[in-house]
């Protein structure tokens, strides 16, 4: 795996979710945070769920213990939601670019123990089990706004983010 290309694809993945907050912002407060009784709940909690586990996993590849997770609860607009999503993208983004070729290839151990696992992964396939993990939490999130709030919603695809950064 080259680093050039899991900082294109952390690239793709905040360039994605910003169109997906562009759908968000169509939401009430009151909407942001309805359970909608699938998956992490509310539109609100499927954000919080991201930013903390993308915090914990950046723990556990720094290999100091995860932060508790974030309390859905502690966020109670979309503005407040929003900040701590700004604030947690340049944080990880600051990680993703301050790594090298070498450190793809560590082998990271972990544990998560509410699963019972214990396990370790290269660096580079953790990142990409994020990248990963935030195109189904989108997917899920478009979903909800579609079929739950009507809202119209936005391609994500790779390809546009790739035509759009190259000028094509």
């Amino acid at each position: 795996m080259r680093l050039e290309t899991i900082q294109c694809l952390f690239g793709y993945t905040y360039w994605a979710f910003e169109r997906v907050w562009d759908c968000i912002a169509q939401l009430t407060d009151d909407q942001f945070a309805e359970d909608l009784g699938y998956s992490s709940g509310s539109i609100r909690n499927h954000v919080i769920h991201l930013i903390s586990s993308h915090h914990r996993w950046v723990d556990r590849m720094r290999r100091t213990p995860p932060i508790p997770h974030l309390r859905f609860d502690d966020y109670s607009s979309l503005i407040e939601t929003k900040s701590k999503w700004n604030e947690a993208k340049i944080e990880f983004l600051d990680y993703v670019n301050s790594l090298d070729q070498a450190h793809l290839y560590e082998v990271i151990p972990y544990e998560i123990t509410g699963r019972g696992i214990s396990a370790k992964n290269h660096r580079w396939e953790i990142l990409l089990h994020l990248v990963n993990h935030s195109t189904d939490h989108r997917a899920q999130i478009l979903t909800l706004l579609n079929q739950q709030f009507n809202i119209e919603t936005q391609e994500q695809d790779l390809i546009l983010y790739l035509s759009k950064k190259e000028g094509g």
